[in-house]
């Protein structure tokens, strides 16, 4: 009788012949043939297909990476002089004040030791100024972040490798002299202006002028001025803070 392809698994070319040739009965040596072509079949069934499968989901996420790249760059290519990642930029220094300004409302939050700064404090946790500080930063920053600190001078304050990169040591400095301080921070102002980025693919780099103020219980407000220069890399589909330097005024 007429072998149906379907059921035995044999592709398209071999059913075609078939039908061409009007086959009703086989040789002895037909019949090896088809039963070497049908296994051969069976085997593209077993092991080719679910390979190729294979190959088209990763063929698809390796597209969907290419698409993601391919957006950044069609989302800038349009703006001449990139106004769009400029302005995402400079909205890092926005993301910089409301998180440290969020870290000095974090009265109940304790000081870590200073020797351990990769320590997230649980308990610091529980205040939501201190998890809402910390949270924002984590989301505008690299987990590489670095921050160097220099007086007007020159004079080194804190220089890349004095302590762990990452954002979380930053936010524990920051919290420990808030709370270690003579009137206690209970309240700040970080106010960014006079913006300067540059783009250049997926890197840049941002200056801004910062005019800080830290206000204690008592009302009594303190503050000064500090120049912030940042590299920046776009990541995760966004741009964030890699590197910091802040100048004291």
């Amino acid at each position: 009788p007429m072998v149906k392809g379907a059921a035995w698994g044999i592709d398209a070319s071999l059913r075609t012949l078939c039908e061409r040739w009007q086959v009703t009965n086989y040789t002895q040596s037909h019949n090896v043939r088809l039963r070497e072509s049908v296994m051969r079949s069976k085997a593209y069934s077993t092991f080719v297909i679910p390979l190729l499968a294979t190959i088209c989901v990763i063929a698809f996420i390796d597209t969907a990476a290419a698409d993601n790249d391919r957006h950044h760059d069609d989302k800038y290519r349009g703006n001449k002089y990139g106004v769009i990642a400029k302005a995402e930029i400079e909205e890092l220094m926005s993301c910089y004040a409301y998180s440290f300004d969020a870290i000095a409302r974090a009265v109940t939050a304790t000081y870590s030791d200073p020797g351990n700064l990769e320590y997230l404090d649980p308990m610091n946790l529980n205040d939501p100024n201190f998890a809402e500080g910390y949270e924002r930063f984590r989301s505008c920053t690299t987990k590489d972040f670095v921050i160097e600190i220099y007086e007007l001078d020159g004079t080194p304050v804190l220089r890349e490798g004095d302590i762990p990169a990452g954002p979380l040591p930053w936010v524990n400095i920051v919290n420990f002299f808030n709370r270690i301080a003579a009137n206690p921070v209970t309240n700040s102002q970080h106010l960014f202006g006079s913006f300067s980025a540059e783009v250049k693919g997926r890197k840049g780099t941002l200056t801004a002028y910062a005019a800080i103020t830290g206000y204690s219980a008592a009302g009594k407000g303190e503050g000064g001025t500090s120049t912030y220069t940042s590299e920046v890399v776009y990541k995760r589909g966004k741009w964030l803070l890699k590197k910091t330097t802040l100048v004291e005024n």
